[in-house]
């Protein structure tokens, strides 16, 4: 499976995995660029930076793709979308969260409502959309926790909170901060659509 990980601009340092390729996003790409990280690409309308990043930004990277500041889909969609026509199936997304709160809400839109392969992660946190399936979750967080984006139906195994065939809504949020017992948990997602939280303090 060909992996990608996408650096946004809040990224405190650049998040890596062993035969990953990197793209930065924006100002993120100037984070890579400035830790001497090279990028298979360099996206966004890059106002975030001035000349003298922008042509580090440049010479850390195999290609940039520098946008137009007036468009409808964010750096990050663009970036994300770039990753998905480059053919890579596993596609995670670090510095998307905490400073401005509507980039924080359209990158979990992304994730959450798009149905684009990406996996949120930052230093404490790692979520991901679950649909229908079975899940193997390793213990690799100190919590679990699933939030429902639609009505669905899911079952728990092997946490200190196990659930059967349970039915939960969007008001449901008693289905946080459960743990994982032994090392390894089963998520059944047997109807709809959640997302799923893994935490450590």
């Amino acid at each position: 499976m060909r992996g990608v990980v996408l650096v946004s601009g809040l990224a405190k340092e650049v998040y890596s995995k062993e035969g990953y390729d990197i793209i930065g996003i924006d100002y993120g790409a100037f984070v890579c660029a400035k830790e001497n990280i090279r990028m298979k690409a360099a996206i966004g309308d890059f106002d975030s930076v001035n000349e003298e990043q922008f042509e580090m930004i440049k010479t850390m990277s195999d290609e940039v793709e520098k946008l137009s500041v007036h468009k409808d889909e964010t750096d990050t969609e663009k970036a994300i979308l770039y990753a998905i026509e480059k053919g890579y199936e596993d596609i995670i997304l670090c510095g998307a969260l905490g400073g401005r709160m509507d980039h924080e809400l359209a990158n979990l839109y992304l994730m959450m409502y798009r149905g684009y392969p990406i996996t949120i992660v930052n230093q404490n946190n790692r979520m991901r959309v679950l649909t229908k399936g079975v899940y193997q979750i390793h213990k690799e967080y100190t919590y679990l926790s699933i939030l429902p984006i639609e009505p669905s139906c899911i079952s728990e195994e092997g946490v200190a909170y196990p659930l059967e065939k349970r039915t939960i809504t969007c008001e449901n949020i008693y289905t946080i901060s459960n743990e994982i017992l032994n090392e390894t948990a089963i998520i059944t997602v047997h109807d709809g659509k959640v997302l799923l939280i893994e935490s450590k303090d």
